[in-house]
């Protein structure tokens, strides 16, 4: 996985995060993977003393804000995530697939500041309601996202996610 000039950014700690299924493909649907996504992501948050402040499981992609409350383990954090993801998600598939699970590289974003994370927050929360995807009809009851969190302060999962306001 490609750095692309993460080490300027090694002074930051908080990052918008893309990741995406290799060529697109709904590998996280097919598999039925949530839980396993979700409770992967509880793991190497534990790990690398990172705080989800959003996140939001599509059917081929994750977006999440992450911040690193020590020091900021990005790459490994991802490459962990992706390496175990893609074992579990072989196994559920069990069949001939993609030899990758995962597009190599993932798309970051250093958070500026709040009214940035706002932003982001609110794209990653509406992301399952666009006319493409429509899983939703409204943000909160998309089960694989911290949206119910931030709209009705429940979790709709067993991720654990902090408020950005704890953070910011």
């Amino acid at each position: 996985m490609g750095l692309r000039n993460r080490h300027q950014y090694e002074e930051h700690f908080s990052f918008f995060v893309t990741t995406t299924c290799y060529n697109w493909m709904p590998f996280i649907q097919q598999s039925n993977t949530f839980s396993i996504i979700e409770n992967t992501l509880q793991f190497v948050s534990e790990k690398f003393h990172t705080k989800i402040l959003a996140y939001v499981i599509m059917p081929n992609h994750i977006h999440l804000i992450l911040h690193f409350t020590k020091t900021n383990h990005l790459s490994a954090f991802m490459r962990d995530f992706k390496k175990f993801t893609s074992v579990e998600i072989k196994k559920r598939l069990n069949k001939n697939i993609s030899p990758k699970i995962w597009m190599d590289r993932f798309d970051d974003v250093y958070i500026r500041d709040k009214s940035h994370l706002e932003v982001k927050l609110a794209y990653i929360h509406h992301n399952p309601l666009q006319e493409k995807w429509n899983l939703s009809s409204t943000p909160e009851k998309y089960l694989f996202s911290s949206a119910s969190y931030y709209y009705l302060g429940e979790h709709s999962s067993q991720l654990k996610t902090t408020h950005y306001l704890d953070i910011f």
